[in-house]
């Protein structure tokens, strides 16, 4: 019976630190505006985003997308970024999540069926 509470204070202490860890995670992502067949130096968008997929900051680098003529541009460049920032999060996350717990997070449900009454 003890054996399984200190199983349990182990995990419960392993997902206090993944919450310490990934409490002050902000993910960037950046967004460039394809100019001329090259590049600009400059970023066009950058967004940060928490670990839970919240939107920390929106900068717009580029002021010529500011012009109402390029309305559209401007969604889809942020669209982009902010899609890109969430995969990246989310990467992120599994792989801290894998280094700090011990497991793959995304395996979770191949992992807990035997605990399925009936399955076992």
């Amino acid at each position: 019976m003890f054996g399984k509470l200190w199983e349990m204070k182990k995990m419960y202490d392993k997902y206090k630190t993944l919450q310490k860890i990934l409490k002050n995670l902000v993910i960037r992502a950046k967004e460039w505006k394809f100019i001329n067949a090259s590049w600009e130096e400059m970023d066009s968008i950058i967004v940060d985003i928490s670990w839970e997929m919240k939107l920390r900051e929106l900068r717009i680098e580029n002021l010529d997308l500011l012009d109402p003529l390029k309305k559209k541009e401007l969604e889809e460049i942020i669209m982009k970024c902010f899609q890109k920032a969430q995969d990246k999060a989310q990467e992120v996350v599994a792989e801290k999540t894998k280094d700090v717990l011990g497991f793959d997070p995304s395996d979770m449900a191949n992992m807990m069926w035997w605990w399925i009454p009936g399955l076992s």
